[in-house]
């Protein structure tokens, strides 16, 4: 059986240019591009690396929950790299991830428990199917 879940995202543009305020069940928050010379919040892509940062930690704090392993400081660094395609056109082409954390799992438990982790992130799995993303773990 397949169990689908809906999330509604409505966005708008405000009256600042490039600015958009996007709600959420009780949730507000918004998107700036740093051309409107405002800088007050993240840009698109911004958001973009921190969906998968976060989904791949709270999968890993879930794991880590269930399965009463030591996980902690479990931390994700995302650098998200653009390439202009010309015509005012760019795409997100990769993402180079570093993960750590401290525990006193073998180095191969690390790297089980970083794999299962990404299994079952749905962000991460998501985005992976049209983005490069490299993903190291560090010691």
């Amino acid at each position: 059986e397949i169990r689908m879940t809906k999330y509604t995202v409505k966005s708008e543009l405000t009256g600042t240019p490039w600015q958009i305020e996007n709600r959420t069940k009780k949730h507000k928050f918004i998107v700036d591009e740093s051309a409107s010379g405002k800088n007050v919040a993240p840009n698109p892509v911004e958001y973009l690396a921190g969906a998968v940062n976060s989904c791949i930690s709270i999968s890993a704090g879930m794991i880590a929950n269930v399965h009463h392993l030591d996980v902690k400081n479990f931390k994700v660094t995302n650098q998200a790299i653009t390439t202009k395609l010309g015509h005012g056109k760019s795409v997100v082409s990769e993402m180079l991830i570093t993960v750590s954390f401290d525990s006193s799992m073998s180095k191969e438990e690390k790297q089980d428990f970083l794999a299962h982790t990404l299994h079952v992130s749905t962000v991460y799995q998501t985005v992976s199917q049209s983005i490069k993303i490299y993903v190291e773990l560090e010691d």
